[in-house]
């Protein structure tokens, strides 16, 4: 049994990712000493064969708690150490007890080449190692060829890609918007670099702007390489401070100022879509197509008065209708949207691809109904069938037979398609949801009032937008695997980071 020392030692190692060594740190063991003089700190080969049986622990609970869901999303990517390993993820994500839970499965070594079929037997094992496989509704990945080929034709799952990579491509409408406004603008990122630059390597001009910041009474903020926001909260102090500098760079004139105030004002929505997006504690599928909505309409809402900034909105709205807009097409996504007690209906853009989602989902939950019937059909009694059994036995004299048999027939119980439509009615007849609200607790207060249809719910709600969380767990792995720590197992970094991710 551990005690409480142990647990503490044990989150320095899982939750802070320290290294193992840290036990051998003579600072560290003072520390330890001081707090607690009566405590044995345990060597670096025991404190590994404590982090071994936690994880043994955690992952057998997991795997009882795997066992209680019918659906989970997956989230994968690739990504190299600094030693030249590479590593493949894979994040679950699921509701569990009406919250949305997101766990690292597996940070496993990938030897082999990155083929979509290598790709495709590694995520299978991990599957196969946590019985998932058939409950597993999609995987999100990157745009990456051999991704999309694995999880599609290889494994026949289906393939989400990443909103916040689609998103990432509006950076890349400069090219979109001429060679003119494109050199124009990143000549106007040079001089801003510049800047920077100088301000950085010369303390003398970094304490002039702070004085000259002071004198203004504005907040005092350093200069940052392309973080745009914080130049238009220095612009008056910078442009009062650099004609007092000796060999300072050139400052931007008042049109250069005008083009990054309108290329921030452009790209701003579409960073707060992205941050939106990126979240792992909410369902953030169902938002892709109210946001996409919202994001069409802020850009045209925009009014840039520099030829730079009217190409680039012209550009940024057509990324939004070549790469966003088919989401609202997207069966998965338009599922979520509609299931989602916020939006149902009004997230779309147009009435038909609302329709489309309604009738989709009448379809799916006519087919469950279907099923649950059939095999719930041999423990119930048909009253048609006794009532014809009786009209056999009495025979060609019976008076009431004929009767019964036709009132039986006209009130027989509707198809499962009918109560599928009428159920999903009723849901889309209920108030609107609050959009600070958690839809989540929405479905666990109507399971009662809608069984079926929670079920679909839990399914789509699921599903993250991105595959972010994968790529934030390799940022923990590069501070698991850096150049410190490139002797550490790739069994351990599996398990630090699976424990990392529990609560």
């Amino acid at each position: 049994m551990q005690n409480s020392g142990d647990n503490a030692l044990i989150n320095l190692i899982v939750k802070d990712l320290q290294p193992f060594q840290i036990v051998e740190n003579s600072g560290f063991q003072e520390y330890s000493k001081a707090l607690n003089a009566d405590y044995q700190l345990p060597n670096r080969k025991k404190l590994a064969l404590m982090v071994d049986e936690k994880y043994k622990f955690a992952s057998e609970s997991l795997k009882n708690e795997l066992e209680d869901i019918s659906y989970l999303a997956l989230t994968t990517d690739i990504w190299t150490s600094d030693s030249n390993k590479s590593f493949i993820s894979l994040t679950a994500h699921y509701i569990y007890q009406c919250k949305l839970k997101s766990v690292v499965l597996s940070t496993s070594e990938i030897q082999i080449h990155h083929t979509a079929e290598n790709i495709a037997l590694a995520i299978q094992e991990i599957m196969d190692n946590w019985q998932i496989s058939s409950k597993v509704v999609t995987i999100v990945t990157d745009n990456a060829a051999a991704m999309k080929k694995a999880v599609s034709e290889c494994l026949t799952k289906r393939n989400h890609f990443c909103v916040a990579h689609t998103l990432n491509l509006a950076k890349e409408t400069f090219d979109l918007a001429g060679n003119t406004s494109n050199c124009q603008l990143q000549q106007i990122l040079a001089k801003c670099r510049a800047i920077v630059s100088h301000f950085k390597h010369s303390t003398k001009a970094s304490y002039a702007l702070l004085k000259m910041q002071e004198q203004l009474n504005v907040n005092t903020l350093k200069l940052k390489q392309d973080v745009r926001t914080r130049w238009n909260k220095v612009k008056i102090s910078l442009s009062a401070t650099l004609p007092q500098l000796d060999s300072s760079p050139p400052n931007l004139d008042s049109n250069e100022w005008t083009i990054i105030e309108e290329v921030v004002a452009l790209l701003r929505p579409f960073e707060n879509v992205t941050v939106i997006l990126s979240g792992e504690k909410y369902p953030s599928l169902s938002s892709v197509i109210p946001l996409v909505f919202g994001l069409r309409n802020a850009i045209e809402n925009k009014t840039p008065v520099t030829e730079l900034g009217k190409n680039l909105k012209r550009s940024l709205s057509a990324v939004i209708e070549k790469r966003l807009a088919v989401y609202e097409t997207n069966r998965t996504a338009s599922k979520a949207t509609f299931l989602d007690p916020r939006f149902k209906k009004k997230g779309f853009s147009l009435e038909s691809n609302a329709n489309n989602a309604q009738m989709w989902v009448i379809n799916e939950l006519s087919n469950i109904m279907t099923t649950d019937q059939v095999l719930s059909s041999s423990s119930l009694n048909s009253p048609s069938v006794s009532i014809d059994s009786a009209v056999t036995a009495l025979g060609k004299d019976d008076i009431w037979g004929v009767v019964d048999k036709k009132i039986t027939e006209s009130s027989a119980p509707p198809t499962s398609y009918t109560s599928a439509a009428m159920m999903v009615k009723q849901y889309i007849e209920l108030p609107y949801l609050d959009r600070k609200c958690d839809p989540l607790q929405f479905w666990n207060d109507k399971k009662c009032l809608f069984p079926w249809l929670s079920k679909i719910a839990q399914k789509y709600l699921c599903i993250p937008a991105s595959s972010v969380p994968s790529e934030r767990l390799f940022s923990k792995a590069g501070i698991l695997c850096n150049d410190r720590r490139n002797r550490l197992a790739p069994k351990k970094v599996d398990q630090i980071l699976f424990l990392n991710s529990m609560p």
